[in-house]
């Protein structure tokens, strides 16, 4: 008999220690799975926080971006700057051609083109198939330009006043990137020695003689007879 309590005893005692123990276990997990929850709270958090700040930086870059007057269009534009003749005399008249096109993929934005004329040749006038040209300043303000725009021309009429080799430069600008690395082009002629008067007065004699001008009809004959009078005399 005293075997058997004694061992009802144990038992007893190994049943309690076993409760102690699953109740431990118990508290031990719910106390992970707090301090993991806290953490997870934590990380959401700090996630949150890192997406705000990168949403914001990526405004103010846009801003910064817009303020600056950039944009993120691309186009590959060509300019092109030529002269409707290579050599004059002085007093001819020459035409400056400078052309701009876009070739995509982008509309390009705010461009312009500054035209520097030379010395030695005066302005006459202009005209453009796209914008405003400033003859003063020496800008042509194209303004927004897209590839079905096509081939935009300005055309400059100038003046030669002086001998020697004058250069026309031509350089363009955009808000957009230009996928062309080349936005500067020059075009050179050459301003001759004007021919000799003598010579010009024949050809002008001979023009107006031409077209039946009765002034110079009569001033032809007032020549012939003072050349046949003076003879006469001698």
């Amino acid at each position: 008999m005293v075997t058997l309590l004694s061992l009802s005893c144990v038992n007893a005692n190994d049943s309690n220690s076993t409760d102690v123990v699953l109740e431990v276990n118990d508290d031990v997990s719910q106390e992970s799975n707090l301090e993991l929850s806290d953490d997870n709270e934590d990380v959401l958090e700090i996630t949150s926080d890192v997406n705000v700040l990168e949403t914001t930086a990526d405004e103010e870059i846009l801003s910064s971006n817009e303020s600056n007057g950039k944009t993120d269009s691309s186009a590959y534009l060509v300019l092109d700057n030529d002269a409707n003749i290579e050599n004059v005399y002085v007093g001819d008249y020459v035409v400056w051609i400078v052309s701009v096109i876009n070739k995509g993929p982008d509309i390009a934005k705010n461009v312009k083109v500054y035209d520097q004329l030379p010395d030695g040749m005066e302005y006459i006038k202009h005209t453009a198939t796209k914008g405003t040209f400033n003859p003063k300043t020496g800008i042509w303000n194209i303004g927004n330009l897209s590839a079905e725009d096509g081939e935009v021309f300005l055309n400059i009429t100038v003046k030669a006043l002086s001998v020697g080799e004058k250069i026309n430069k031509a350089n363009l600008t955009t808000d957009s990137i230009n996928l062309n690395n080349e936005s500067y082009e020059e075009e050179e002629i050459d301003v001759l020695e004007p021919e000799d008067d003598d010579n010009d007065s024949d050809m002008v004699a001979k023009s107006l003689y031409s077209t039946g001008n009765p002034l110079a009809l009569v001033l032809i004959s007032l020549f012939i007879i003072f050349v046949t009078s003076i003879k006469s005399k001698e």
